[in-house]
């Protein structure tokens, strides 16, 4: 006979993502474990440019998800566990040359077509914002981005009452029956009703199956100094291609200037098919050194005290992987966000915190949820679809 639980739900992983399950879950009375290697935003979470962006996000449900996560997020931040950690600001496209430029075109259809509460401001050249360099000959200006740095936002979430951190603690392994769930913790094994498995790169050591895979960026940090008034990320269009079906479309550095409310800069990234956090490639940042500058020249005046390769968990085809396991529905998937879980963790949170009650998706996200499914990777689906 199985023991029974010692929580109502374990959460594996402590990222922004595991983070706002918790959050969600204590604040509906439950019980809560989060289970994490290291601790709080230890990986991608605190390593993240913190852009609440749904610009960025790939046409179709991931675009549309992230348009309703980010006016959730608003909601959070105003007396909410977000107070803190969530700031409105605009944000900015800029596109060289006719690949992008028709990604720039596709943006604008793509926010018309969701008709969320991302809006163009403006559409024009560098006289759109004052400081642009040559390497700039188109820009899109947005209204209703933001910006939330991870590691604020993660540990905003797990000061609620009723989450219990279980950290440092490595799990060994899994067993999932009716009645519950199994965690070996090597010194201890913890139980409980129903696993939230938000693993991110790890998550392939317990589900071998799920094609998450570790994608790393290259990203550097600049020190403080007067790099002039930039009121919100600058990204360039390449970085939309590289989030398309045909990354190979984008011609140029993907590169992301994202200014820091320390007066510092953090610009990335590239996105390179390996999970070594120690392999920096001086030849990628140099690529993206030099558009950066031909885009925003005073950032010339500034030095790099900071160079790494970012991980992030990524999924084979483009989407996270949210929802109950179909051989082992007490095991909840949500894992492989792939830099998109900073504006996608609000709502994720809340949706994912729903299945675990034993409760369907909410009416408005549940179509674009579904697909996000760990079951369109099960052999039935996948023959299905051939």
């Amino acid at each position: 006979m199985p023991q029974p639980p010692d929580f109502d739900v374990a959460i594996a992983g402590a990222g922004i993502v595991g983070a706002s399950v918790a959050w969600h879950l204590a604040g509906a009375g439950l019980s809560v474990a989060v289970i994490d290697a290291t601790g709080p935003a230890a990986a991608a979470s605190g390593a993240s440019d913190g852009a609440v962006s749904v610009a960025s996000k790939k046409p179709g449900p991931l675009a549309r998800l992230a348009s309703a996560s980010l006016l959730y997020t608003r909601v959070l931040s105003q007396g909410g566990p977000l107070a803190g950690a969530f700031q409105a600001r605009p944000s900015y496209v800029f596109g060289q040359g006719a690949a992008e430029l028709a990604a720039m075109d596709a943006l604008i259809v793509k926010l018309g077509q969701i008709a969320g509460p991302v809006r163009v401001s403006a559409d024009g050249g560098r006289g759109v914002l004052p400081g642009l360099g040559t390497g700039v000959e188109r820009l899109v200006a947005l209204d209703g981005e933001g910006h939330m740095p991870g590691h604020k936002a993660v540990r905003a979430y797990l000061a609620r009452p009723g989450i219990t951190p279980v950290w440092p603690a490595r799990i060994m392994g899994i067993t999932a029956d009716d009645a519950g769930v199994t965690l070996d913790l090597g010194a201890r094994r913890l139980r409980a009703g129903r696993l939230v498995a938000a693993l991110g790169v790890s998550t392939p050591d317990h589900f071998p199956a799920l094609p998450v895979i570790p994608r790393a960026g290259q990203l550097f940090i600049t020190d403080r100094g007067p790099a002039g008034a930039l009121p919100g990320s600058l990204t360039a269009a390449a970085y939309l291609l590289a989030k398309t079906d045909s990354p190979a479309a984008a011609p140029l550095p993907p590169v992301v200037i994202d200014p820091l409310a320390t007066g510092q800069f953090i610009i990335g990234s590239s996105r390179e098919d390996h999970g070594d956090p120690l392999r920096v490639d001086f030849a990628t940042l140099r690529q993206l050194m030099t558009r950066s500058v031909a885009a925003w020249p005073m950032l010339a005046e500034l030095r790099v005290i900071r160079a790494f390769a970012g991980i992030r968990a990524a999924v084979a085809d483009g989407l996270p992987i949210v929802g109950p396991l179909p051989d082992a529905p007490r095991i909840l998937m949500a894992t492989g966000f792939e830099g998109d879980g900073i504006c996608l963790s609000a709502l994720i949170g809340a949706e994912v915190a729903r299945m675990a009650r034993g409760l369907p998706p909410s009416d408005a996200v549940a179509a674009d949820l579904n697909a996000l499914s760990p079951s369109r990777f099960t052999p039935q689906r996948q023959e299905g679809r051939a």
